[in-house]
């Protein structure tokens, strides 16, 4: 042992050429790592923000349902990017708390996937970094009791509403692209 801490040679260029490449491998290890690490933090923020706004996209579509309270869906529709639901009877409690069933005129909410998007009734549900995809996305109706054939109106049933979101932002070449993927919803009416 005290023949190295006595020795004033120092080190050999052979000695520091292998210590620089070592150390070089194991910073260049760190640095990948490291950028592989960050740049899979960023494609989840991605992936939690698509999922954020495709939530807050199905919340505003069940808020406006709710206000608009439909009876039920027009079934006429063939296409499954559009959703037609119908309000065509009043109902109104009397005075012994019965529920009596008025017809009215039919007014309806029409929710639709168009370019990228949804819009009810014409109005877009819009997302900066959102895209849906139109050929994978969906709406659906399983109707338990539909009403009589001239009219096509289904009264109770389950709706599902499948959307297969994007990031517009990212291709598919890029670093931070994030997969589409599909996101499915049900709810009973």
């Amino acid at each position: 042992m005290k023949r190295y801490v006595n020795n004033e040679n120092g080190l050999s260029l052979a000695e520091l050429l292998a210590a620089i490449a070592i150390s070089s491998f194991i910073l260049v290890s760190i640095y990948g790592v490291f950028f592989s690490g960050l740049n899979a933090y960023k494609r989840i923020f991605i992936e939690n923000q698509l999922r954020s706004e495709a939530d807050y996209i199905v919340a505003t579509i069940m808020n406006k349902l709710y206000e608009f309270a439909p009876d039920g869906i027009a079934m006429d529709q063939p296409t499954n990017a559009q959703i037609v639901f119908v309000n065509d009877k009043r109902k109104d409690i009397d005075s012994l708390g019965f529920v009596n069933e008025k017809p009215e005129p039919t007014q309806k909410l029409t929710i639709t996937l168009q370019d990228g998007s949804i819009a009810v009734d014409g109005e877009r549900l819009h997302s900066d970094r959102l895209k849906i995809v139109a050929e994978e996305s969906e709406f659906s109706c399983t109707c338990s009791q539909q009403e009589e054939e001239e009219k096509k109106i289904c009264r109770s049933g389950v709706v599902t509403i499948k959307l297969t979101v994007q990031d517009r932002y990212h291709d598919p070449g890029d670093l931070l692209h994030v997969k589409p993927f599909t996101l499915k919803t049900e709810f009973g009416f």
